[in-house]
């Protein structure tokens, strides 16, 4: 296995991990991306339920004695981006707790979600040599704000195995509770409730908008994409477009190009949801 091999064997298995919120291929850095995949592989994968051998081959990987396609890129990455060992072996630790099942509130998922954010943040940008507090922060809210857009895309699977990752006290705010999501009828209150969470994931997006002043321009116009993309997932959920019950919502091969297209450009953050549609402002906030 040399590693051209094991390089497109992790990007691979993190476009199949990441699906429409996969950070390329269109206009991100090749560079970039061939670094960025090994870690989103990993932390998307093994690293949530690892093994006694995973992190046994992990702590090889780290000195140099990687085994398997998926590490032997890891290692570049380690390698090229000079990341520190101790960040990334916090970054496993943190990923190896499951997120609260359900969460009561939202500073419960919050708070499980950014320090994973934060840890992921701070390893790929080792990869860029960036790590100012701005750009760390920023990477942090960008990664709570696509994991927001995952988690309600994969509702309808998370239902179907008797699991609920959003916050309970939302739902019950919306008089519901998460047997009436699992009938799968998106009834009024279910679109009230996905208005409300598409609108918190949508916020967290846009605190994430400022990573882009810490970046390179082609960088920057692959983070507006993947920002784009994430927007038009919401969009779906929220407008009706789809059943997500039945259909979760996927991007078409145009609109992505069209998106990417849009990226070219520089885009604003959404703020009218926060004044209207979804209540209270302060709920948005980051604890």
């Amino acid at each position: 296995m040399d590693f051209p091999q094991a390089s497109g064997y992790a990007t691979q298995q993190a476009q199949r991990l990441a699906g429409d919120l996969y950070p390329g291929p269109v206009l991100m850095p090749r560079g970039f991306l061939r670094a960025l995949d090994p870690l989103l592989a990993v932390a998307l994968g093994p690293a949530q339920q690892p093994s006694e051998a995973f992190r046994a081959a992990l702590e090889r990987t780290m000195k140099g004695r990687p085994d398997g396609p998926l590490l032997l890129a890891l290692w570049s990455t380690l390698q090229a981006g000079e990341m520190p060992h101790g960040d990334f072996r916090e970054l496993l630790d943190l990923l190896s707790t499951p997120l609260p099942c359900p969460p009561a509130d939202r500073e419960e998922l919050l708070a499980e979600l950014a320090p994973k954010c934060g840890s992921f943040g701070r390893c790929a940008l080792a990869v860029l040599q960036r790590q100012d507090p701005e750009a760390l922060q920023a990477a942090e809210d960008l990664g709570i704000g696509l994991c927001l857009t995952h988690l309600l895309v994969r509702l309808p699977s998370d239902l179907g195995r008797q699991r609920f990752y959003l916050p309970l006290n939302d739902l019950e705010a919306s008089g519901l509770q998460p047997a009436d999501l699992a009938q799968g009828l998106m009834t009024p209150k279910v679109r009230h409730w996905f208005v409300r969470e598409c609108d918190w994931a949508r916020h967290y997006l846009d605190l994430g908008l400022p990573l882009s002043h810490h970046i390179g321009a082609r960088l920057r116009r692959g983070l507006r994409a993947m920002v784009l993309r994430a927007r038009a997932l919401l969009d779906q959920m929220e407008q009706g477009e789809v059943d997500c019950f039945r259909r979760p919502p996927a991007l078409k091969l145009w609109t992505r190009w069209g998106l990417a297209l849009r990226s070219l450009t520089s885009i604003q953050p959404i703020t009218t949801a926060l004044n209207s549609r979804s209540k209270p402002v302060e709920n948005h906030e980051r604890p």
